[in-house]
């Protein structure tokens, strides 16, 4: 068994064989004669996601600001990939524009347009139909033809958890509902009649499902407690197998925390945060291996098989960690007893070296010595990256991360790095071109971390310096430094502020800094800016206000920007002021937020609850009052957005 170094780590699969692995977000590798070769690199055909076109994996490319979609099908090259969701024949079903909530669904066939509104938690398509799961006065189970013509409704409670992905068997379809986080494990299993959404029978068992499988009239179930087997006929466990785990649920379902698969022979349970695959036996559902990954390191699903050469992948993860934390487990079926190794690495090194002029100030140099140009490119990506957010001022997500492992910005970092590649062989034009596109990537995967700085503000512009990145071969010139002129980054002030002070990096002492983003927020909610910008100023007017002890400040300031669209502002004034209450602004402002389908989070239910014990006036009252809300937001082109 090997475990392979797989940043940003994609997949797919070619000629129904072939397992070909994204190991960058946009570098195609091959498997060939046991080494990883790369296999694409293109600067202008950008790899975005997978879409399920009749029961198969397509690759989605954006392309010069058009769409491909793996195949010839014209029909969909309008539609964003990130809105589409499936594709049955000659229908085409995908969001529709409704403010990031997917509260609208369309189906199109040949020129027929129709379309769904409502509020519901995901959709699920088949050669049968389409299927929803409802939420609040609308919950229930659906199932709706290609026309979004309703062809039967099952209802349930109000407060119904999520379904995992349902499955159709023979004429029946199941429903597998896991109890909702805070909740006692249980798990509800329920058989419709995919006719008429009769129901065939509902059971509930004492687990909390994570994932499941069919497999010979039985369901195999992935609980966190463990593996379970269910007989269809009898509707009771046939088969258990409990493991030693007492953490709780996890933060939400689409984490699949347990995954489970079967071939046919076998069953792969792997157990996410013990960080354990468990195989069993399909027929009698022995125990026939234990395999667990070196510390930190957790297992986390099937990811195909190789036709080819019949070894199995599966995706694993070290989520302490940022940067360079995704592998590719290789299994050999064959040969479960494999000792588990590390995929081999280029020989990588770092130092600060003074930078010319301001010797406070430091570059980053980093050496990467290899023959492989494959080698070379991936893990120089790789490095770059976790040295980048290691040393920078703004961490944004990675503080809590990067200060588990006990690593902290260096104040020497100047922003510049400069990555030299030795001994690597092949064509010189081929090297440098990779170099460039390395270097281009690099630079656009800083550029969408607003808060990816150096620490040290640029004296010729009063700016913080962005991290840049400078590849070349040893034995190159090196390149000659290039300082923006101007501040292009002040418009990022402020984001890089607010991330820090949910991320818990803010460096408080750093008075200059905080200066310059009071100033800035000052000027930007007296002008007239962009909704968000001026709901971000006011939430960080608020958290200033709250650092300050000054609470009802904080208050206002977190209303006000609630108002603005910000949903953070609501969360903490929560936070601070509890549960809404019904006659409060706030009450009302949520209720607001429930009408474009943002959830309160976990006090959601007392809200529900509160709403609920309103007279049919009072409740009248508040529809009105939230509409009205929602109605001046859409006027006013506010859109509702979080913070973290």
């Amino acid at each position: 068994m090997k475990l392979y170094y797989s940043d940003q780590l994609g997949y797919a699969f070619h000629d129904g064989s072939v397992l070909k692995s994204s190991l960058l977000d946009n570098c195609l590798f091959r498997k060939e004669n046991n080494d990883w070769i790369l296999n694409g690199y293109s600067t202008e055909r950008f790899f975005l996601k997978n879409i399920n076109l009749d029961d198969e994996n397509i690759e989605v490319f954006s392309e010069q600001g058009k769409y491909s979609y793996g195949s010839s099908i014209a029909k969909l090259d309008t539609i964003n990939p990130n809105s589409l969701i499936a594709v049955r024949g000659q229908n085409v079903v995908y969001y529709g524009d409704d403010n990031g909530v997917n509260s609208k669904v369309i189906s199109e066939s040949q020129g027929c347009i129709s379309s769904y509104e409502g509020q519901f938690l995901g959709v699920y398509v088949s050669d049968k139909g389409i299927y929803f799961q409802g939420r609040r006065a609308n919950s229930s189970f659906q199932k709706r033809d290609f026309n979004l013509e309703l062809i039967w409704k099952y209802d349930l409670a109000r407060s119904e958890a999520i379904s995992l992905t349902p499955t159709h068997y023979r004429r029946c379809i199941i429903y597998v509902i896991p109890s909702k986080r805070g909740r006692p494990n249980q798990t509800k299993i329920l058989f419709l009649n995919d006719d008429v959404g009769k129901e065939e029978w509902v059971a509930s068992y004492p687990f909390k499902a994570q994932d499941y499988a069919l497999s010979k009239g039985r369901i195999l179930i992935a609980a966190l407690e463990g593996f379970y087997v269910l007989d269809f006929k009898k509707k009771e466990i046939l088969h258990s197998w409990k493991v030693d785990y007492k953490g709780g649920g996890g933060s939400g379902l689409n984490t699949h925390n347990v995954n489970i698969y079967h071939d046919e022979g076998r069953i792969f349970m792997c157990h996410s945060p013990l960080g354990v695959l468990y195989i069993f036996d399909l027929y009698d559902y022995s125990m026939i291996k234990e395999v667990s990954l070196p510390q930190g390191i957790h297992i986390d699903s099937f990811m195909g098989k190789d036709e080819t050469s019949g070894l199995y992948y599966f995706h694993a993860s070290q989520p302490k960690k940022e940067v360079g934390n995704t592998f590719l487990l290789e299994l050999d079926p064959n040969n479960l007893d494999a000792p588990i190794e590390f995929e081999p690495t280029p020989d990588i090194s770092s130092r600060f070296v003074a930078a010319e002029g301001t010797p406070e100030q430091c570059e980053l140099h980093i050496d990467i010595t290899t023959e492989s140009l494959d080698d070379a490119i991936r893990f120089g990506e790789i490095t770059v990256r976790k040295l980048a957010m290691q040393h920078s001022l703004s961490l944004l997500r990675s503080g809590p991360c990067l200060a588990e492992q006990g690593l902290k910005p260096d104040e020497r970092f100047n922003g510049t790095i400069r990555l030299v590649l030795h001994d690597v062989q092949g064509d010189t034009a081929q090297i440098d071109e990779y170099l460039a596109t390395l270097k281009q990537r690099v630079d656009e995967w800083a550029a969408g971390f607003d808060t990816l700085v150096g620490w040290f503000k640029n004296p010729d512009t009063g700016g913080y310096i962005r991290t840049q990145v400078f590849p070349r071969r040893a034995g190159q010139p090196k390149q000659v430094r290039i300082l923006p002129k101007g501040n292009p980054f002040a418009e990022h002030e402020l984001d890089d502020f607010v991330s820090d002070l949910e991320s818990g990096s803010l460096k408080l002492d750093n008075k200059h800094y905080v200066a310059r983003l009071t100033e800035l927020t000052e000027t930007i909610t007296s002008e007239q800016s962009s909704p968000q910008d001026m709901a971000t100023a006011t939430y960080f007017q608020g958290t200033l206000a709250y650092i300050n002890n000054d609470e009802q400040a904080a208050l206002e300031h977190y209303f006000t920007a609630a108002q603005q669209g910000c949903f953070t502002g609501v969360l903490s004034y929560m936070d601070l002021g509890g549960t809404p209450q019904p006659g409060q602004p706030l009450f009302t402002l949520v209720a607001a937020y429930n009408l474009i389908g943002q959830d309160a989070w976990s006090a959601q239910e007392d809200i529900d609850a509160s709403i609920k014990r309103l007279t049919d006036s009072e409740r009248h009252e508040l529809d009105n009052a939230a509409q009205a809300i929602v109605d001046d937001w859409q006027r006013n082109d506010v859109k509702s957005f979080n913070l973290v």
